[in-house]
């Protein structure tokens, strides 16, 4: 292993984080039971009580939260959950469709057309947020609403979006939850943050070590069942904090196409990065899956490791996964120089789009027929 001083000294670690992403990585298990608190308190009507199926709208930081709820409860949630992630609603909601608004500002334009588009055609709505213009719609219409404090980056309010979409859905009749299921995974989130944290050094400290392996290479996350939904966090997490390329893969999906990708290009096989996330909760056929891909990673000599999170159900598996991966995105950032905190590329989009004038005249794309071939350059003649 490299020299591993640079995450061996914890006040550095905290120099280095003039944002303080850490302090709200290690936020993660409070906002938690702070969340589930917040949603005890919340009384649904029988109009949305009697919905048949839930829509949950948001984009990036906030999405992620109706992935994760949807994943983790699978086995016992009683409606049909799906995540919207553009302007638009599919045509399958409609009145009868519970659709629940997470926006961490309040103000993603994605979701506030998708948002305006269900209250338009009255669908029941519901509204997570830390307030903004959807949080004073919800206000002024007096939407069901949850609304958690503004502290962090979107990224870094999981355990509000998650345990609050959670408590709603529970709130509702659709799903079987309660204090104690609750407060083990809490208690999982903060074994993570105690066995990770800057003080624990890398021989001992998994995050570190996995940020070590996954510096100057493509990281790439698997996982089935409900860590395949944890393995996309982990993705978006490394995009956002470490500033670094990514990828996630779902098994069994992964064996029916990526395995053979592990040919090509040769010259990538020293620049990949495969982490498996494996729980108790996996089916029996995928880890054998997992076995086999990795004796195919080995042969085609692309490096590997398998991470196994023990716990008592999805949501204790699931808690501890995220955190940990929380971690090592902080760390993998510090390797490369990059503040964990600042997402310019996210401002120049938000800013870009915020000019963007969608009347103006703008050059047409190349249109592709049968007849038509490409130049030198791959563009279409």
């Amino acid at each position: 292993m490299e020299s591993s001083a640079p995450l061996e000294d914890p006040a550095g670690i905290l120099r280095r984080d003039p944002g303080h992403m850490l302090g709200a990585i290690q936020a993660f298990p409070q906002q938690m039971r702070t969340a589930w608190q917040m949603s005890r308190d919340l009384t649904l009507p029988d109009r949305y009580r009697a919905a048949t199926s839930i829509c949950v709208l948001g984009m990036g930081g906030s999405a992620v939260c109706g992935d994760l709820v949807r994943a983790i409860f699978s086995d016992r949630l009683t409606l049909p959950i799906a995540s919207v992630r553009d302007y638009e609603l599919p045509a399958w909601v409609g009145t009868n469709t519970l659709v629940i608004c997470v926006s961490h500002s309040g103000a993603t334009e994605e979701t506030i057309t998708a948002l305006s588009a269900a209250l338009e055609q009255r669908s029941p709505v519901a509204v997570i947020s830390t307030g903004g213009p959807i949080g004073d719609v919800a206000t002024k219409v007096n939407l069901p609403r949850l609304i958690y404090p503004n502290e962090t980056p979107p990224r870094a309010a999981l355990g509000y979006t998650m345990l609050l979409l959670a408590g709603l859905l529970e709130r509702g009749g659709f799903l079987a939850l309660d204090d104690a299921q609750v407060d083990e995974a809490i208690r999982a989130a903060e074994e993570v943050a105690r066995s990770c944290g800057p003080d624990v050094p890398v021989a001992s400290n998994l995050a570190k070590q996995l940020a070590w392996s996954l510096l100057d290479r493509l990281p790439v996350i698997e996982g089935s069942g409900v860590m395949a939904a944890v393995a996309r966090r982990w993705k978006t997490q490394i995009n956002e904090n470490s500033h670094s390329a990514a990828a996630a893969e779902e098994l069994p999906e992964a064996t029916h196409n990526t395995v053979v990708g592990y040919e090509q290009p040769e010259t990538m096989r020293d620049h990949e990065y495969v982490v498996f996330l494996a729980a108790d909760s996996d089916l029996v056929r995928n880890r054998e899956r997992v076995r086999l891909s990795m004796g195919l990673l080995k042969a085609s000599t692309i490096d590997y490791r398998r991470v196994s999170i023990d716990g008592n159900g999805r949501l204790v598996q699931a808690s501890a996964a995220i955190s940990l991966g929380d971690y090592v995105s902080f760390y993998l950032a510090l390797l490369y120089g990059a503040d964990p905190s600042k997402t310019e590329a996210l401002t120049l989009v938000k800013t870009a789009m915020g000019e963007f004038d969608e009347s103006a005249e703008a050059p047409s794309d190349p249109v592709f027929s049968p007849e038509s071939g490409t130049d030198g350059d791959g563009r279409l003649m």
